[in-house]
């Protein structure tokens, strides 16, 4: 187990590649939540993500970090992370969607600019995979969202997908509820 570390997500990591920005301390986290000038750019990995509304689009977020990392005596099933992910950071492939979902309807990077994902322990499957229940706060509203991921060496690379309605991220008119996202990021030292 020792080899296996973990992640987050979406992810929704998202991270610790910036010591000031990662804690590794076994306490709770008492650390003030975070504003999105708090973020160090570039972000210590990748999320994400793929939309579709009458044709398929990708996003990524710009500005995330880890406001807590832990993996205590290297047990990769009592993993702790919390991770902050900048609203207002999305970039989208094609251009030209990015203030849409910044909007109140959608992302609402005014009203909650700050998504936080939370991570309490995960499980090694029969795969060999890693599966962990993530509570995924956005808009304001909180979900439980299943997070499967892989650690070779100290590269995670991860996979989930978020219902949208579960926070009332847009409207149904074509709009797929499944949002699949991808993670990728490099564990702390």
């Amino acid at each position: 187990m020792k080899k296996y570390f973990i992640l987050f997500l979406l992810p929704l990591a998202l991270w610790a590649c910036n010591p000031k920005t990662t804690s590794t301390s076994s306490g709770g986290d008492s650390s003030p939540k975070p504003t999105a000038t708090e973020f160090s750019s570039p972000p210590p990995g990748e999320i994400k993500w793929t939309g579709s509304a009458g044709r398929s689009f990708t996003g990524t977020f710009d500005r995330w970090k880890f406001n807590h990392f832990e993996v205590p005596n290297n047990d990769i099933t009592k993993v702790k992370a919390e991770i902050a992910v900048d609203i207002s950071s999305v970039n989208v492939d094609p251009d030209g969607l990015e203030n849409h979902l910044r909007a109140d309807d959608y992302l609402d990077a005014k009203g909650h600019p700050i998504a936080i994902i939370k991570i309490d322990g995960a499980i090694v499957m029969k795969t060999g995979a890693l599966l962990s229940k993530a509570k995924v706060s956005l808009k304001g509203m909180e979900s439980e969202v299943a997070i499967t991921f892989h650690v070779a060496k100290r590269d995670v690379k991860g996979t989930a997908t978020l219902l949208r309605r579960d926070h009332n991220v847009g409207d149904d008119e074509g709009v797929n509820n499944e949002v699949p996202i991808t993670f990728s990021f490099v564990m702390p030292e």
